[in-house]
Protein backbone atom coordinates (compact mmCIF):
# COMPACT_ATOMS: atom_id res chain seq x y z
CA UNK A 1 0.00 0.00 0.00
CA UNK A 2 1.42 3.54 -0.88
CA UNK A 3 1.17 6.19 1.02
CA UNK A 4 0.35 9.80 -0.22
CA UNK A 5 1.58 12.90 1.33
CA UNK A 6 -0.22 15.41 2.40
CA UNK A 7 0.02 17.67 -0.60
CA UNK A 8 -0.86 15.00 -2.52
CA UNK A 9 -3.92 14.13 -1.28
CA UNK A 10 -5.15 18.15 -0.95
CA UNK A 11 -4.48 17.87 -4.92
CA UNK A 12 -6.34 14.84 -5.23
CA UNK A 13 -9.33 15.57 -3.05
CA UNK A 14 -8.79 18.83 -1.36
CA UNK A 15 -8.60 17.60 2.14
CA UNK A 16 -6.50 15.46 4.39
CA UNK A 17 -6.95 13.50 7.85
CA UNK A 18 -3.81 13.76 10.01
CA UNK A 19 -2.94 12.60 13.33
CA UNK A 20 -1.29 15.27 15.51
CA UNK A 21 2.30 14.81 16.65
CA UNK A 22 3.94 16.98 19.83
CA UNK A 23 2.69 19.46 22.42
CA UNK A 24 2.91 22.39 20.78
CA UNK A 25 -1.20 23.31 20.09
CA UNK A 26 -2.13 21.87 23.54
CA UNK A 27 -4.61 21.99 24.86
CA UNK A 28 -6.34 22.21 21.46
CA UNK A 29 -4.77 19.01 20.09
CA UNK A 30 -2.71 16.37 21.72
CA UNK A 31 -0.02 14.16 20.93
CA UNK A 32 -0.94 11.37 18.70
CA UNK A 33 -4.66 11.69 20.11
CA UNK A 34 -6.24 14.39 17.95
CA UNK A 35 -7.07 14.39 14.45
CA UNK A 36 -7.38 17.12 12.08
CA UNK A 37 -8.89 17.79 8.91
CA UNK A 38 -6.96 20.10 6.57
CA UNK A 39 -7.93 21.63 3.31
CA UNK A 40 -6.16 23.93 0.74
CA UNK A 41 -5.88 27.48 1.54
CA UNK A 42 -8.66 29.50 -0.21
CA UNK A 43 -6.89 32.78 -0.41
CA UNK A 44 -4.64 34.63 2.15
CA UNK A 45 -5.11 33.35 6.12
CA UNK A 46 -6.41 35.10 8.87
CA UNK A 47 -5.15 35.76 12.37
CA UNK A 48 -6.56 32.56 14.32
CA UNK A 49 -6.72 30.61 11.34
CA UNK A 50 -4.39 27.40 11.95
CA UNK A 51 -1.67 26.64 9.27
CA UNK A 52 -0.39 23.41 8.39
CA UNK A 53 3.15 24.10 6.84
CA UNK A 54 6.68 22.70 5.88
CA UNK A 55 9.71 24.25 8.31
CA UNK A 56 13.33 24.55 7.40
CA UNK A 57 13.91 20.57 8.43
CA UNK A 58 10.85 20.00 5.98
CA UNK A 59 8.81 18.72 8.98
CA UNK A 60 4.79 19.60 8.61
CA UNK A 61 3.85 22.06 11.57
CA UNK A 62 0.85 22.68 12.58
CA UNK A 63 0.33 26.58 14.13
CA UNK A 64 -1.85 29.49 14.65
CA UNK A 65 -1.49 32.46 12.56
CA UNK A 66 -1.05 35.65 15.37
CA UNK A 67 -0.54 38.19 12.70
CA UNK A 68 1.18 39.52 9.41
CA UNK A 69 4.85 40.81 8.23
CA UNK A 70 6.34 41.35 5.18
CA UNK A 71 8.31 38.22 4.61
CA UNK A 72 4.62 35.96 5.22
CA UNK A 73 2.96 35.14 7.94
CA UNK A 74 3.72 34.93 11.88
CA UNK A 75 2.96 32.05 13.53
CA UNK A 76 3.29 30.29 17.16
CA UNK A 77 1.34 27.23 18.37
CA UNK A 78 -1.18 27.67 21.15
CA UNK A 79 1.62 26.01 24.19
CA UNK A 80 4.34 27.87 22.67
CA UNK A 81 5.86 31.51 23.42
CA UNK A 82 8.20 31.96 20.43
CA UNK A 83 7.05 32.96 17.32
CA UNK A 84 8.50 32.48 13.68
CA UNK A 85 7.69 33.82 9.79
CA UNK A 86 6.88 31.62 7.70
CA UNK A 87 6.55 32.79 4.00
CA UNK A 88 3.38 32.07 2.17
CA UNK A 89 4.64 29.64 -0.36
CA UNK A 90 5.63 27.32 2.71
CA UNK A 91 1.90 26.69 3.71
CA UNK A 92 0.50 23.69 2.71
CA UNK A 93 -2.97 23.97 3.90
CA UNK A 94 -4.92 25.02 6.69
CA UNK A 95 -6.72 23.29 9.64
CA UNK A 96 -11.00 23.05 8.71
CA UNK A 97 -11.73 21.15 11.81
CA UNK A 98 -10.70 18.43 14.18
CA UNK A 99 -11.65 15.52 16.37
CA UNK A 100 -10.10 16.09 19.80
CA UNK A 101 -8.76 12.85 22.19
CA UNK A 102 -9.51 10.43 19.58
CA UNK A 103 -13.42 11.31 19.50
CA UNK A 104 -15.68 10.85 17.41
CA UNK A 105 -16.83 14.61 17.40
CA UNK A 106 -15.89 16.87 14.99
CA UNK A 107 -15.14 20.54 15.70
CA UNK A 108 -15.54 22.83 12.71
CA UNK A 109 -13.13 25.90 12.85
CA UNK A 110 -14.87 28.98 13.57
CA UNK A 111 -17.63 26.92 15.38
CA UNK A 112 -19.02 28.65 19.01
CA UNK A 113 -16.96 25.76 20.65
CA UNK A 114 -13.93 27.16 18.36
CA UNK A 115 -14.38 30.55 19.10
CA UNK A 116 -14.98 30.18 22.39
CA UNK A 117 -11.44 28.51 22.91
CA UNK A 118 -9.64 30.99 21.24
CA UNK A 119 -11.04 33.68 23.08
CA UNK A 120 -8.91 32.05 25.79
CA UNK A 121 -5.94 32.10 23.95
CA UNK A 122 -4.65 35.14 25.59
CA UNK A 123 -4.85 34.30 29.24
CA UNK A 124 -3.37 31.21 27.81
CA UNK A 125 -0.48 32.62 26.24
CA UNK A 126 0.62 33.96 29.67
CA UNK A 127 0.23 31.62 31.48
CA UNK A 128 2.87 29.46 29.35
CA UNK A 129 5.11 32.50 29.23
CA UNK A 130 4.91 33.03 33.19
CA UNK A 131 5.63 29.18 33.44
CA UNK A 132 8.48 29.48 31.24
CA UNK A 133 9.97 32.38 33.04
CA UNK A 134 11.81 30.89 35.96
CA UNK A 135 13.92 28.46 33.21
CA UNK A 136 15.01 31.47 30.83
CA UNK A 137 15.67 33.36 33.83
CA UNK A 138 18.25 31.01 35.12
CA UNK A 139 19.43 30.46 31.02
CA UNK A 140 20.02 34.12 31.23
CA UNK A 141 21.89 34.24 34.45
CA UNK A 142 24.18 30.97 33.73
CA UNK A 143 25.28 32.93 30.41
CA UNK A 144 25.98 36.46 32.11
CA UNK A 145 27.94 34.22 34.88
CA UNK A 146 29.83 32.26 32.48
CA UNK A 147 30.76 35.05 30.23
CA UNK A 148 32.29 37.00 32.86
CA UNK A 149 34.42 34.14 34.10
CA UNK A 150 35.88 34.12 30.91
CA UNK A 151 36.34 37.72 30.79
CA UNK A 152 38.61 37.21 34.19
Amino acid sequence: MQHRTIEEELALTGRALSWTVGVSMEPLLHHRRSTVVIESPHGPLKRGDVALYRNARNDYVLHRVIGTAAEGYVIRGDNCYWKETVPPDKIVGVMAGYYADEGEQYTPCGSPADLQYRRTLPLRFAWVWLHALPGRARRKLGYAIRWRLRRL
